[in-house]
């Protein structure tokens, strides 16, 4: 039933688009990392935006486990309507066994690039977005049964402390296509809303995937919250619901995710603490379970 409320959920949002007409550009809706215009149009062509994801715990066990998670994003407006957007994620791992016979096992994985073009504009208070994007399979794993445990861990718990969100980045062996939509409504009081919903297929191209399905339909839906304190501070909150139904192992996954988000239109910076709330990482404090710390910023040209 989860699945079919998501389908509503993204064909009011088809709908909406379609009765939204294109206004004055701006860069797509402000996830809390994204760069915000302001209360004047979009005029910089070129963002650069990036973050360090970090978490450090026990798991399995005595198994201690540290990851450091950097992404980087580029967007550059082609058009008034139309932009053009690079999000590439890497993942470093340690793991400590917890056994005096075992070495610590370390891991370096590149996630899989991510392009993506975005049809977007303004009516009033409303901004939007829709597009369409898809992976290169890059991210991978070893055949060797010694290596093969830390580095999908490196994969795992990278998408683990972003709450499973953009899972497709860190899917090993698999070319996914994403269709992303998006809406936001920011009030002349400073307060903000958005509703994101990205839907696609995952699509497995080697067995050492540790996906059961070939291919595994995933929807993700946000709720985002924020008001602008000050003309340099925000503060808010994003709930998140992924969506694998196929995948066993985590085939949903619902978190929440306060920010404070410091900058303007030229610069900003932000930190996100993700919190787990379920399975298969939540709640995120308990007792061998998943968190993740973001810190991230980013700046327009």
């Amino acid at each position: 039933m989860s699945v079919l409320r998501g389908w509503g959920l993204a064909g009011f949002l088809v709908a909406a688009a379609l009765w939204l007409t294109p206004g004055q550009a701006r860069a797509f809706p402000d996830e809390p990392y994204s760069l915000d215009e302001g209360k004047k149009a979009h005029t910089q062509r070129f963002h650069i935006l990036g973050e360090i994801a970090l978490f450090g715990g026990k798991l399995e066990g005595n198994q201690r486990s540290i990851v450091v998670s950097p992404l980087i994003e580029m967007r550059l407006q082609l058009a008034d309507s139309v932009l053009f957007q690079v999000m590439w994620g890497m993942s470093y791992v340690n793991v400590d066994l917890a056994d005096e016979d075992s070495e610590p096992q370390n891991a370096f994985r590149s996630g899989n690039p991510y392009a993506a073009f975005h049809y977007q504009g303004k009516k009033n208070q409303f901004s939007y977005r829709v597009g369409v994007g898809v992976t290169i399979p890059v991210a991978t794993v070893t055949s060797d049964l010694n290596e093969v445990f830390a580095q999908q861990s490196a994969y795992t718990l990278a998408a683990a402390v972003r709450g499973n969100t953009n899972y497709w980045l860190w899917d090993a062996h698999a070319v996914s296509v994403i269709i992303p939509i998006a809406f936001e409504r920011r009030k002349p009081s400073g307060f903000l809303w958005g509703a994101y919903v990205d839907t696609g297929a995952m699509i497995k191209i080697d067995s050492k995937n540790n996906r059961t399905s070939k291919t595994d339909f995933i929807m993700q839906m946000m709720a985002m919250m924020g008001y602008q304190a000050t003309d340099w501070l925000r503060v808010g909150s994003r709930f998140s619901l992924v969506l694998i139904p196929k995948f066993k192992a985590a085939n949903t996954q619902l978190a929440v995710e306060p920010y404070l988000r410091f900058g303007n239109e030229n610069g900003f910076g932000a930190i996100r603490l993700n919190i787990n709330l379920d399975n298969p990482y939540g709640f995120s404090f308990d007792e061998r379970q998943v968190w993740g710390l973001r810190i991230g910023g980013g700046a327009a040209f």
